[in-house]
């Protein structure tokens, strides 16, 4: 999550921030006070905030819909597969050839798969997602959806049969895999410290809110690489789904923490 994002993020949760208070949070996140000031003044060139009064800023709508637009999926691993593939076939002319790139890049990052040139392929339906995506970048005589529970032929092959369109082909299931390992044992090492914090009567609410927006931004990068399959097409003892569910129960306790502080209880998610 980078941060922009972390900054439309916090005002999108109140009517105005004062920028003193953005500084203070995001230095306790390791940014100096110039690269926030920088990433405020990058937000404000692009429309999606606004400063009506001196050091205070606010969400525009626009900058709202790329906020929502910008948005990671849910955790579809709580999720049951109906059995339903998303193919999105493109066409679009290298005159809009940045459009097409964003567009391509925005459908990986949302889980879509490369199944051929200028087809992609999803198990799961985010088509409100697409088309809103579709919508922004103007791209609508381009662009064919279509869903179908069915492959006539060349399936996408579930993990360990054969056939050439394999999900371990089609996604990096293998770097996936080795991106859940590398941050379940920081997890484990991170857990005495968020103990710590947990247990301190004295602990300072500034450093509960840091800790929370830094799980925030691990589960936001995790969701944005990982498209979360439907088990028959991940190895057996898929570890994602454990290192997903230890983030949700630590954002769920310093949310707790949160959600009792008036200062702070606006930026907790309740979907955590």
């Amino acid at each position: 999550m980078a941060l922009e994002k972390q900054l439309m993020y916090l005002l999108s949760r109140k009517e105005s921030i004062e920028g003193r208070d953005l500084i203070k949070t995001f230095e306790a996140l390791n940014y100096t006070p110039q690269s926030i000031r920088n990433a405020l003044t990058r937000l404000k060139k692009q429309s999606y905030i606004v400063s009506f009064e001196r050091g205070s800023y606010s969400l525009t709508t626009s900058g709202l819909a790329a906020y929502n637009m910008s948005l990671n999926n849910n955790n579809f691993y709580y999720e049951k597969w109906d059995r339903r593939w998303y193919l999105i076939f493109m066409e679009i002319p290298e005159t809009l050839r940045r459009k097409r790139d964003t567009f391509r890049n925005r459908l990986i990052g949302l889980g879509f798969g490369h199944l051929y040139k200028s087809v992609y392929v999803y198990p799961w339906n985010i088509t409100d997602r697409v088309l809103e995506l579709i919508d922004s970048l103007e791209l609508e005589e381009y662009v064919t959806i279509t869903v179908s529970q069915e492959f006539l032929y060349n399936k996408i092959s579930p993990e360990g049969l054969p056939g050439p369109n394999s999900a371990s082909a089609i996604w990096d299931i293998e770097g996936i895999k080795q991106c859940y390992m590398d941050k379940q044992i920081w997890l484990e090492n991170y857990k005495s410290e968020l103990n710590q914090l947990i247990n301190d009567p004295q602990r300072d609410i500034l450093s509960v809110f840091t800790h929370y927006l830094a799980l925030m931004e691990l589960k936001d990068d995790l969701l944005e690489r990982d498209p979360m399959l439907p088990p028959e097409f991940l190895p057996g003892s898929w570890v994602g789904t454990s290192v997903l569910s230890t983030i949700d129960l630590q954002l769920g306790i310093l949310g707790d923490l949160l959600s009792v502080n008036p200062d702070y209880s606006a930026f907790v998610s309740r979907k955590d």
